[in-house]
């Protein structure tokens, strides 16, 4: 079912956002660094903030808010996946928990609607395959990821067309689409999609491309949590001095692109987080236009975190016509009405379950 966000005092965090001179196209962010996977973005090119964190209300949708909030504790307990026994390090347990969240988005919009697993910089450092989200380990020194410290968006749209030397949302996913097709183009093939199938959803609405973020930290997350901006809050541009803009992140066999809140844009932003966020919470929000990042809890000491995120496609009937009618640079955002979730019978259980007992450290 949908949370209850809890009623208490807003908390004071410090937050990292971009400098005054990182404009869109600046070369900020080192792929591969401290022998982790992924990415981090260079420490002169952002600034830290105080600001005061939020409650999700109870009431925030992705079409008012640009987040959710769900529970899959039962049915992750279902696939044998508890607090006692998942093992960030056992591909078996990450793939049921990408199961878990796939199914409940599925459960979220329906079945008129297509669920389809978006592999991102996972695929080419970490070697992730199809349904297995990306883990992240604050416990951790080498090859899992860490908390990411700077307020961003994975997927810009607008932000990726500009670094391209072109202009609007079908642009910007034209080029998104264009650049992960080289390593997801077998996986959505095989799942009967088309590019401009894709292309023509992700343009036309916000809730097309969405991260499924859930906490999976023994006794819940005392620090380090996932905070999101209330969308409408805030509004979005990368032109000259706006409020975000969007860097290049470069792979080996992969092109892609960040974007960063600008410091000088984020005056008037309300911080919204899941207080002491319990183990199968989940935060739902859109890839394209949600700026999220990890924050440091004043008056909380260090404590480790252990999360998963998977990216997701919301596939419906909208293509390249349908989008480019609306206007480009405006499309229309379907609404969404309020779904509850509740995940009662067991998803297809893993097909080898590790028994490792993940250990508590904290």
């Amino acid at each position: 079912s949908f949370l209850q966000s809890s009623r208490m005092t807003p908390s004071l965090a410090s937050i990292h956002l971009a400098a005054a001179h990182v404009q869109t196209g600046a070369k900020v962010c080192n792929v591969g660094a401290g022998g982790r996977f992924g990415y981090s973005v260079s420490s002169d090119a952002l600034e830290a903030h105080k600001v005061e964190l939020t409650p999700i209300p109870a009431n925030a949708t992705l079409d008012s808010n640009g987040v959710e909030l769900l529970d899959v504790s039962d049915a992750l307990r279902a696939e044998g996946i508890t607090e006692a026994t998942f093992d960030v390090s056992c591909r078996e347990h990450r793939l049921a928990v990408g199961r878990v969240l796939m199914a409940s988005a599925q459960q979220r919009f329906g079945s008129h609607k297509r669920i389809i697993h978006v592999g991102d910089t996972s695929k080419v450092s970490g070697g992730a395959v199809y349904g297995e989200p990306t883990v992240r380990d604050t416990g951790s020194t080498a090859g899992v990821r860490n908390a990411h410290y700077a307020a961003h968006m994975d997927k810009y749209l607008p932000g990726i067309a500009k670094i391209n030397g072109r202009e609007g949302k079908y642009a910007g996913a034209e080029i998104f689409i264009n650049e992960y097709w080289r390593m997801n183009g077998e996986d959505w093939e095989r799942e009967k999609l088309d590019h401009q199938m894709i292309v023509g959803n992700v343009a036309a609405s916000k809730a097309a491309a969405l991260n499924m973020w859930v906490a999976l930290t023994p006794g819940g997350v005392k620090q380090s949590p996932l905070v999101v901006a209330d969308t409408s809050t805030i509004k979005l541009s990368c032109a000259k001095d706006g409020t975000v803009a969007t860097v290049p992140v470069n792979f080996p066999g992969l092109s892609d692109t960040l974007t960063l809140l600008r410091a000088a844009g984020a005056e008037g932003i309300r911080w919204l987080w899941r207080p002491k966020m319990r183990f199968g919470e989940v935060l739902m929000f859109s890839t394209t236009s949600t700026p999220h990042t990890a924050v440091w809890l004043d008056g909380e000491s260090e404590a480790r975190r252990v999360s998963a995120e998977i990216r997701l496609f919301v596939m419906g009937d909208e293509r390249k016509d349908d989008v480019q009618s609306a206007g480009d640079g405006q499309t229309a955002t379907p609404s969404l009405s309020r779904i509850a979730l509740s995940i009662a019978a067991p998803v297809v259980a893993a097909a080898a379950l590790c028994t490792l007992i993940v250990s508590r450290r904290r």
